[in-house]
């Protein structure tokens, strides 16, 4: 049951963060360059410097947001159980 609340919970919280990651990443590719993420372009549109900055910079970033969701599910895990103990030995 634990495992089962473990990944229901990295899933929630990786589908959340990696949502909020994705608009925030948009955003912010938009204000520095003044256009649009090349997720859709031509290939032939797309430099290849802009190309690589794209993709290393998104890899970065869903990195980070899987370990921080790997992470916050232990924490949240580790939470409840607690909370979940001390309710059943009232």
């Amino acid at each position: 049951m634990d495992k089962l609340m473990d990944k229901a919970l990295t899933m929630g919280i990786s589908l959340a963060g990696g949502f909020v990651a994705t608009k925030a990443f948009d955003f912010a590719w938009q204000k520095i360059t003044g256009e649009e993420t090349p997720k859709h372009d031509d290939v032939d549109a797309v430099s290849i410097k802009k190309a690589l900055v794209f993709a290393v910079s998104s890899a970065a970033i869903t990195a980070t947001v899987q370990i921080l969701s790997q992470r916050g599910a232990k924490s949240a895990t580790r939470k409840l159980k607690a909370a979940y103990g001390k309710r059943s030995e009232v």
